[in-house]
Parts: C-alpha cells; structure tokens; sequence
C-alpha cells in the first residue's frame, strides 16, 4: 500500500531533521575545518539518504550562518575572521555566563551528578585521543547547564554560537592552551551548582572560554595570513540553489 501524502510529508520532516542533526554534530565535533568544502552526495551517501533531506539540511545551516554559500552550488565551512570570532567570543561570554549563572539558582545534586557522568567520560576520551568525541561530551556538558537555567529562547543562541565555532576548535590540536590549568574550569561551574552560588558558575564558564581563545586566535592568524578571509555575511540562497 502506497504511503499517504501526510506519510510522504512526516517521513521528508523526519529525514530532514536527522540530516540536520547529524551536521549540527558533524560541525559541533570539529570534523569540518574552517574553509572546506561540502559535497552534497557525499553527505547523502555517508547517511544513507537521498540528497533532498541533506541540501534543506545545508540550507538551513547557510541561513543560520553556521555554513555560507560560494557561488550557487557549493557550500563551505566558513573562514572567520578576527573580528567575528571577538564578536561571538563576546556573546559567548554575555550569555553563557548568565545562563550559568541562573542555573546555579535551579541546580539539584541529581543535576550536578549528571553533570559529573558527562565531565568524566569527556575526560576519559581526551585521554584516549578521542578529540571529536571529547569536543561532543563537552559541548553535552555545557547544553547541560544552560538548560537548567530554564531559558530556552538563549540557550538556542548559544547553540548557535557553538555551531559557528564548531570547526574552530580543531585549533586545540595543533596550539596550546597555555599554563596547565589545576582544575578542568568545569569543576568550578559544577561547585557554584552545588552551592547554588552563581557567580561561582559564571567564573567556570568565563575561565574555559577565555583559556580557548587564545589558541583559537594564534590559529587564526595564521589562517588569514595564508589565505583571504571571506566576507562574514554569508549569501542567502534558497534550498532549491543548494547542491
């Protein structure tokens, strides 16, 4: 028996949302550097679905400026520049750092036990050379806090932010941190949960994106020195112009 036109339209919804969701991973883990290209087919093979799903999938991205379009078939993974990243680094700071703030107010011990399992099987990976599953269990960490600041209006902006930062993070592999820190800066947003002490979570939180800018910003650097930093205002094309 054929599938229905409410069937066909909540299989395309469906199929949609998991070429989405596989991306916004994809980009979140760093796979994707700064500056490449992705191939439509490709994508849709690596998937297992046809290209439809993937190419609305990439347009939304492209409208969410997590991806950009050059010229009208090919998407690529935006080169920012210096000062975009100071930019989102800016709002990261802003927002991250409230929603933090407000979620030491609603915190449970059950909360920061679970935020405790994530923290350590991040740790676990980074220690097993796992760097695109330790980046996810971080990112799991941080999605974590901010929900139980009870906003979700800012905390789907700070996952956007993330998302454009995404393929940044591939800097942390070839630049260093910096001093070595005694205590991962999640200890410290986890203390402020436990003591519902806000000020002590924003610090965490401020404390791991200031130790990552500086080598995002040395990588940077040598990216536009290299090559042409593209414009930071994406084109905006329709899903039909996305290969």
């Amino acid at each position: 028996m054929p599938p229905t036109p409410m069937e066909d339209i909540l299989t395309r919804d469906s199929l949609n949302a998991q070429a989405y969701s596989r991306l916004c991973r994809d980009l979140k883990a760093g796979r994707f550097a700064p500056g490449e290209k992705l191939k439509l087919r490709d994508l849709a093979a690596e998937m297992g679905i046809s290209p439809t799903p993937v190419r609305e999938a990439l347009a939304r991205l492209i409208s969410e400026q997590a991806l950009e379009q050059v010229g009208h078939h090919s998407v690529r993974v935006p080169v920012m520049s210096e000062e975009r990243f100071a930019e989102v680094r800016e709002l990261r700071l802003m927002l991250e750092g409230q929603a933090a703030a407000r979620a030491a107010a609603h915190a449970g011990s059950d909360d920061v036990k679970k935020l405790e399992a994530i923290h350590d099987r991040m740790a676990a990976l980074r220690e097993a050379g796992d760097t695109a599953g330790e980046l996810l269990e971080s990112e799991r960490f941080h999605m974590a806090v901010y929900a139980l600041a009870g906003m979700p209006v800012l905390q789907r902006i700070v996952e956007s932010l993330w998302l454009q930062c995404g393929p940044l993070m591939k800097a942390l592999q070839t630049h260093a941190l910096g001093q070595p820190r005694k205590q991962h800066p999640h200890h410290m947003v986890m203390r402020g949960l436990r003591k519902h002490d806000g000020d002590v979570a924003r610090r965490g939180i401020h404390d791991e994106i200031e130790r990552t800018s500086a080598p995002i910003l040395a990588y940077l650097r040598e990216r536009s020195a290299q090559e042409p930093v593209q414009g930071v205002k994406p084109a905006r094309r329709s899903a039909s112009q996305v290969a």
